[in-house]
């Protein structure tokens, strides 16, 4: 099963970093655990994983050193909701609209099956704090993604097999990021 589950955290750093969702070393993504989740170490090149650069971090106490520094935000979502994996990237059409936006609400009929509505949160920190962490847990536990403004979005899925999961949440994040292209095309077509 660790191959498995390592196979899909592989690909999902590949595929995150060809598409465009993150830069080199930025991003993370994780999967529940008995005991808590296995989340990326901080600071590693996403497109080159090795097992290593895996940390488990448990749902309670210290969040061991390494670990990737979302870390605070991954633990309050599995804690609040049904999520077996998360994926958090810095889509950048996304990130631009979020600058904007409210909430991004797709026109794509993909988008609008499986996103419906992606809000935009603004706490005054976006990054690795208590308080960024209650206000995306709060956001995904009644929609599919979320987007910290400015900074860049989480999405989460349910499944029960965790590279099955991983590889759902990783799918939701390429549907933002093409939700928001369209939106931003159909705007600047609007403008003329």
């Amino acid at each position: 099963m660790l191959a498995k589950v390592f196979s899909a955290f592989r690909q999902v750093g590949e595929d995150l970093f060809h598409q465009g969702l993150i830069s080199a070393t930025a991003g993370n993504f994780s999967v529940r655990t008995k005991e808590g989740f296995l989340i990326t170490r901080s600071g590693v090149q996403k497109a080159h994983l090795t097992p290593e650069d895996l940390v488990e971090v448990p749902l309670e106490g210290p969040i061991p050193q390494g670990a990737s520094v979302e870390s605070v935000i991954h633990r309050e979502v599995y804690r609040k909701t049904p999520a077996r994996a998360i994926v958090h990237a810095h889509p950048r059409v996304a990130v631009a609209l979020s600058l904007h936006l409210r909430s991004l609400v797709p026109l794509d009929l993909e988008g609008q099956f499986y996103l419906k509505e992606v809000p935009v949160l603004s706490p005054k920190t976006v990054s690795a704090t208590e308080e960024a962490a209650r206000a995306v847990a709060e956001a995904l536990g009644a929609h599919r993604a979320c987007l910290l403004r400015g900074h860049g979005a989480f999405t989460w899925s349910g499944k029960e097999k965790p590279e099955e999961a991983l590889l759902e949440a990783y799918s939701l994040m390429t549907t933002l990021e093409e939700s928001a292209e369209i939106l931003f095309y159909h705007r600047l077509w609007e403008k003329g």
